[in-house]
């Protein structure tokens, strides 16, 4: 039986008097937002926050919340031989002897990674292509309401083009499928997720050639046939703009082609009208009886200002039109570049018709998000940050969009952050930052007014991680690679993530709510003095010159050693001179770090 759409849920409304005043005099409707007043985040930001805003913020996401987890095809299913499935290009980069600049696959692979002495891989990965009922189980255990996973164009069409598609590769689909129709799980299904058929990068030279996308669209509407009834969020591509620059210009990922900056605009320019293509064909023949979505999963950075100057901010505004704008303006407000793309970059970026920019306008039926250790702080562009930096601050990214894009429904389709691959399941750090995004989201939508309806964490198991191999986890369940079962064990975050999904965010606890009362009339009230002074030192202490973890005796500072058997014990050669602490109190020893 056909799942049904969730219906659209009315914008929450904003939180501020002023704004709640102008909505009541334009009978509710916010005012329109136009390419440019994104800029006006920083000068808002920059403020101290509101009592409320600041730190642990309480409450409970709106009604209907899509609460999701992901994974994408190459980097979980392995089976890349299996039942009839085609080459993919990322099966040939990772599979080439010799690796592009920067690439890391092979580095701190942890205890149960392949061996290091072939290229890591996705030959086998989680092995999910052999365990849908293990994963569909994981999913069960999170309570999430919906999965986003993507198709391998390869597995269900081995040569990319159509023809007879692969019957075993349509039967794994079909299977996924209806396992989550029965846990009452929606899919969210992402039809490009970086596999391209590898037989269609040698006959065309793969995005490059705007040949590709009538192929594109024929993918997807074999896959709109088998499938449709039972999807109602369609994502045609993730994240075009490490599919574009890194796959054609820079050569870091697959098909690891080392162009130029004009190739790489080339290759964004086709993927868009790729992506409407396919819009346009949903819109047009699946939506009357389908009834679902279609969107571009589009990636971004945030970058905070070096100085709160104009030209400072217009850097950072320049910055998010480079990547995230470079492909949201086109499709979210006029079918073209922004225009400070276009100042810049006239010779190398490519035109649209006017016929083009009508078609590629409006493709979209909500605004898909993706936020992480994917393209932050990893695959952006030095040069793209414009001297400005790098944040990993989602709740002015969704502040910047809502304002930028005139106020769209906004997906978080991926979202997450990493732990080294020698983690297993005690991933404190992936745990604090699943935590910090989730909060700035719910205050983007209590706070900022911003319409956000779902969140995805990224992703449900360990799995290949691209230019990184194996060399870190991004998982909610730790996958043994070496094991033959391939069992999924959550971690802390997945238990974590699973108690904030039953409870709908972060609901007010009695313990935390003010409390009137007085004290005992004999209750002792007192003072103490102590300070703490941090200086530099003009002259190294001869037993401080090593870069290590110290502990030490400040009152005469006769004792001062390196612990040998800490771990992760030698500092970074770019941390700052050692600092020499003054305590004016009892303590008689203390920790400290160089």
């Amino acid at each position: 039986m056909p799942a049904s759409a969730p219906p659209r849920r009315p914008r929450p409304p904003p939180p501020s008097l002023s704004l709640l005043l102008v909505l009541l005099g334009l009978g509710g409707r916010r005012l329109r937002a136009e390419p440019g007043d994104g800029a006006q985040t920083w000068a808002r930001f920059s403020r101290p926050p509101a009592p409320e805003a600041a730190g642990l913020f309480q409450g409970t996401f709106p009604d209907g919340f899509l609460w999701a987890v992901g994974s994408a095809a190459y980097q979980t299913e392995g089976g890349w031989q299996q039942h009839g499935k085609g080459a993919s290009i990322w099966d040939t980069f990772t599979h080439h002897p010799l690796a592009p600049p920067g690439d890391s696959r092979n580095a701190s692979l942890p205890l149960g990674a392949p061996s290091p002495l072939q290229p890591a891989t996705g030959d086998v990965a989680s092995d999910s292509y052999n365990n849908v009922f293990r994963d569909t189980e994981a999913l069960r255990e999170l309570g999430v309401t919906h999965y986003r996973f993507s198709i391998s164009w390869a597995r269900v069409l081995p040569n990319g083009s159509a023809g007879v598609p692969n019957r075993e590769g349509l039967r794994y689909y079909r299977r996924l499928l209806e396992r989550l129709r029965e846990l009452g799980v929606q899919p969210v299904v992402t039809l490009y997720h970086w596999d391209l058929p590898q037989r269609l990068q040698d006959a065309y030279g793969g995005w490059a050639n705007r040949a590709l996308a009538d192929h594109f669209r024929d993918y997807a509407e074999l896959c709109f046939r088998h499938f449709g009834g039972q999807v109602k969020y369609w994502i045609t591509i993730d994240n075009p703009y490490v599919v574009a620059w890194h796959g054609y210009a820079t050569g870091r990922l697959a098909p690891g082609i080392r162009g130029s900056p004009r190739l790489g605009y080339l290759v964004a320019h086709n993927l868009l009208l790729a992506h409407a293509k396919v819009w346009h064909l949903y819109n047009t023949s699946f939506r009357p009886t389908q009834g679902g979505q279609v969107s571009i999963a589009l990636s971004s950075h945030w970058i905070n200002p070096r100085r709160m100057t104009d030209h400072s901010i217009k850097e950072c505004q320049k910055s998010l039109d480079f990547v995230l704008g470079w492909f949201a303006k086109p499709v979210f407000i006029d079918g073209d570049y922004p225009e400070s793309m276009k100042n810049n970059l006239s010779s190398i970026l490519p035109d649209f018709t006017e016929s083009e920019k009508k078609f590629i306008k409006g493709t979209a039926d909500f605004f898909a998000l993706c936020f992480g250790p994917t393209l932050s702080f990893q695959l952006l562009d030095p040069h793209m940050k414009f001297r400005q930096l790098e944040s990993p601050n989602l709740r002015q990214l969704l502040s910047w969009i809502d304002l930028e894009f005139n106020h769209p429904q906004i997906f978080i389709v991926e979202n997450g952050w990493f732990v080294s691959g020698t983690t297993k399941r005690d991933d404190a750090k992936y745990m604090y930052y699943l935590k910090k995004f989730i909060m700035e989201t719910l205050k983007a939508i209590k706070l900022d007014g911003v319409d956000v309806i779902g969140y995805t964490a990224w992703s449900l198991m360990d799995g290949f991680e691209w230019h990184r191999g194996y060399s870190i986890r991004r998982g909610l369940f730790y996958v043994d690679f070496l094991s033959q079962d391939k069992m999924l064990l959550p971690k802390s975050s997945a238990l974590f993530y699973q108690k904030l999904i039953e409870k709908n965010g972060f609901p007010p606890l009695p313990e935390n709510q003010p409390l009137e009362g007085t004290f005992p009339c004999d209750f002792a009230w007192g003072v103490v003095d102590n300070y703490i002074q941090v200086s530099q030192l003009t002259k190294p202490i001869s037993s401080l010159t090593k870069p290590y973890h110290y502990i030490s005796d400040f009152q005469c500072l006769r004792h001062a050693f390196h612990l040998n058997n800490l771990k992760n014990n030698i500092l970074r050669s770019t941390q700052p001179d050692f600092r020499l602490i003054h305590m004016d109190c009892h303590f008689t020893w203390t920790h400290f770090l160089g």
